[in-house]
């Protein structure tokens, strides 16, 4: 659901930001043209989710007049955002259905994450799927070479993508605290970031850029594109080399004060493993004993792996057989599960989606339902907790989704080609 409510009850579309709706079509403001935007957002909305669908089926789900479906969709389609299909016929009597689409063969939405160990770039079509993925491995460390790393992808994605014209806007998440009203990394403890204006240092003024954290990108890509999409409210659970939780409620992510909301680094657990202890001091945290980064250390303690070795070969080394191995990460999915049920009871959303490293080993997702329903006051809601569904391209659809929700939440706003009137 991709809606939030003003004052008089109607309902628009949610800013990625959490903030105040953006001006579409509000009840107060009445005249043709917001009436219009507001109309064409909706029909938008209605064919991402639905797919394709005649314009009668549009009439039915959004309560519009079918006149009024038959002017949205032709300036839509003057405007590239619809094509026509071949005609379905509809059974012996009436005349054949002419279902229409999203035109997914030129805009495009670009998304980039940056990450701990890489930087993942790609190219989304507007019904969000995937259409060009690159990874690049950190070459340095520094901001300044990871700037620079970024900078150079996004200048590629731009030549695939066809050029800027065919480009509605870019997405660009990372982990740690980000305030995307600002576009603003405050805190990215993992790669040493503090006060990085990464939206300034991206943005080269020819379409909008949305910077937020990654685990509420992904969030929002949940409930446009994933297991989410049918839901009031969900929680993304990220689990990686960072931890942190995203909130939606009727569509809209929450921020908190100081856009801090879903920093769960330092949940207590209530347990503890020796020898294992987190940066603020205990040895109870999320992020100690949950972590891709916290798991791997003690797998180099015990002499698991190597030094260097990856979160990957762990995963590896407990395919090929080890128990040791198995063991530490079922014991993972188990504080993972923990921390699952105390959200769950805090917060009481529809579905508790989870993503990162963690699913790498969905062997042990039982182990976590179980860990969940101990710690739940209701047992029962731990049916609730799924994997996600981004599938491979997640981290793209992630960072994508940004400015995808910005343009279904007014496609007018964001469109090169004039819809007309």
């Amino acid at each position: 659901m991709m809606y939030s409510a003003d004052a008089d009850g109607q309902e628009h579309p949610a800013r990625p930001d959490g903030g105040p709706p953006p001006k579409v079509a509000r009840s107060s403001d009445t005249g043709p043209e917001s009436l219009r935007r507001r109309n064409m957002a909706l029909v938008a909305r209605t064919l991402l989710h639905r797919g394709p669908a005649a314009r009668s089926e549009i009439a039915h789900a959004t309560g519009l007049s079918a006149t009024s479906v038959t002017k949205i969709t032709a300036q839509m389609a003057r405007a590239r955002m619809v094509v026509e299909l071949g005609a379905v016929c509809g059974g012996d009597i009436g005349r054949p259905r002419v279902p229409v689409a999203l035109d997914t063969s030129y805009y495009r939405f670009v998304g980039i994450h940056i990450g701990m160990r890489r930087i993942t770039g790609g190219l989304l079509d507007l019904a969000g799927n995937v259409v060009v993925e690159h990874a690049v491995t950190h070459r340095g460390r520094t901001r300044k070479a990871i700037l620079r790393e970024a900078r150079e992808l996004r200048d590629q994605l731009r030549v695939l993508a066809g050029g800027p014209d065919r480009i509605l806007g870019t997405g660009v998440a990372t982990g740690g605290r980000v305030d995307p009203h600002t576009g603003v990394v405050v805190d990215h403890p993992l790669i040493g970031w503090k006060d990085v204006r990464l939206r300034d240092e991206l943005d080269i003024g020819d379409h909008p850029v949305f910077v937020d954290s990654s685990v509420r990108a992904m969030a929002l890509a949940e409930t446009y594109l994933g297991v989410a999409r049918d839901t009031r409210s969900s929680l993304f659970l990220f689990i990686g080399n960072i931890v942190g939780a995203g909130l939606m409620v009727d569509g809209r992510p929450r921020l908190g004060h100081d856009a801090a909301a879903g920093t769960i680094d330092h949940l207590p657990l209530g347990r503890s493993v020796d020898g294992t202890q987190c940066r603020c001091g205990r040895g109870d945290c999320l992020a100690a004993l949950g972590s891709d980064v916290a798991v791997l250390e003690r797998a180099r303690r015990a002499g698991l792996v190597r030094p260097n070795a990856s979160f990957e070969s762990l995963v590896a080394k407990s395919r090929s057989g080890s128990a040791e191995a198995a063991e530490l990460l079922r014991e993972r999915a188990e504080f993972v599960g923990i921390a699952a049920g105390i959200v769950l009871d805090l917060f009481d959303p529809d579905l508790l989606v989870l993503g990162g490293g963690l699913l790498q080993t969905p062997e042990h997702l039982d182990s976590l339902r179980a860990a969940a329903a101990d710690r739940l006051s209701r047992p029962e809601a731990a049916d609730r907790i799924v994997p996600t569904g981004l599938g491979e391209g997640a981290l793209v659809r992630g960072s994508g989704s940004l400015p995808m929700h910005s343009f279904f939440s007014d496609p007018v706003a964001m469109l090169r080609t004039p819809t007309g009137g």
